[in-house]
């Protein structure tokens, strides 16, 4: 900046003498007759001067310019330097003086860094819930065939049903995990077909009733007619899940699902009589195993991926999938584009 201020001094010096010494030798009469072309000490040192002046205030503009620029940038490569030894803490500091693009920048690569920690944190966490609950069906799954070839354990019927039961268990956490996962990556492919998803609802309340009847919860179904473009196996997944979720987390009741539709969109919710969730863990409920503490100290089993999948599936549709309280119970909500060209009525 100190060069550039300099080279326009002097190129201005220039231009000035040039058109002076034109109308010098036009004999203009803005020239006095013995005036001299060659410039005098005085203006010299007039050019001499400004040439000072300009140096230091451009010296003095390119420091303050290069602090607000260069110390952000500093920060942020020190941050950078440390992520990349395995500090993920690190964070830029942010500079009162930085200009509004590098401020900008700092906020972005700190954004950047905290997704990072918390992805690498919940891989971690992650890695332990899955091996938590994968230790408890295998343990029982080897304590028992380990008791069956020993003759501990008889192997009748009733024994390999309750076998069958824990393989089963241990299919559907793999299957919740891959659906998260191809989600995640973006790889879970739908095989989307116009369906009328309230004879799906019916077609599978016919299923499930036995065991919700069982647990003490009657349905109310509040469908509308209509046909939506989905992936079949994949909302009934869905649905399988807010109904397991209910059954575990719900204290026994009416248990109502409602379907409602629009020109753009599929509304579907499933409404339990509650407790509720505490407003504090709403925002959470769909992250993949978490359970609240209210959850954890009524002892409900779970392993908090049922939410998690739920979200997944909305998510691949193009959708949502939310809570809201409802009176004294929950209505877990999943929003997904209805995506038909002709509808029903």
């Amino acid at each position: 900046m100190a060069m550039i201020a300099m080279a326009m001094l002097f190129l201005t010096f220039v231009t000035f003498y040039v058109v002076y010494a034109i109308l010098a030798l036009a004999d203009s009469p803005l020239i006095p007759s013995e005036s001299s072309l060659t410039p005098t000490r005085w203006e010299f040192l007039t050019l001499a001067g400004l040439c000072v002046i300009g140096l230091t205030i451009a010296s003095r503009s390119a420091v303050a310019l290069a602090r607000r620029i260069v110390a952000p940038l500093h920060s942020m490569g020190r941050a950078a330097r440390s992520i990349a030894d395995g500090d993920l803490s690190a964070r830029a500091e942010s500079q009162s003086g930085a200009i509004g693009e590098t401020a900008m920048l700092i906020e972005d690569f700190n954004a950047m860094a905290e997704r990072l920690e918390r992805a690498a944190m919940d891989i971690v966490t992650w890695n332990a819930q899955i091996a938590h609950e994968l230790r408890t069906p295998l343990t029982i799954l080897k304590g028992r065939l380990q008791g069956m070839a020993d003759g501990v354990f008889v192997a009748d019927e009733a024994m390999i049903r309750r076998l069958l039961a824990q393989v089963e268990g241990l299919g559907r956490l793999v299957e919740d995990l891959r659906i998260v996962s191809l989600v995640e990556s973006e790889r879970l492919g739908l095989e989307l077909a116009d369906v009328d998803l309230a004879s799906e609802i019916e077609d599978l309340i016919l299923l499930v009733k036995p065991a919700l009847d069982k647990a003490g919860f009657s349905l109310e179904l509040q469908l509308a007619r209509g046909k939506a473009r989905v992936d079949t196996a994949r909302v009934r997944q869905a649905i399988l899940a807010l109904i397991d979720n209910a059954q575990r987390y719900a204290d026994p009741g009416p248990l109502r699902i409602e379907l409602r539709l629009t020109d753009d969109d599929v509304d579907l919710r499933v409404i339990d009589p509650g407790p509720g969730m505490p407003a504090s863990f709403a925002q959470d409920a769909f992250r993949l195993f978490t359970r609240s503490d209210d959850a954890a100290a009524r002892h409900r089993s779970g392993s908090g991926l049922g939410l998690a999948v739920v979200e997944a599936i909305a998510r691949a549709h193009g959708g949502t999938a939310s809570y809201q309280p409802s009176g004294k119970g929950s209505a877990f909500i999943m929003m997904l584009p209805r995506r038909v060209p002709s509808f029903e009525a």
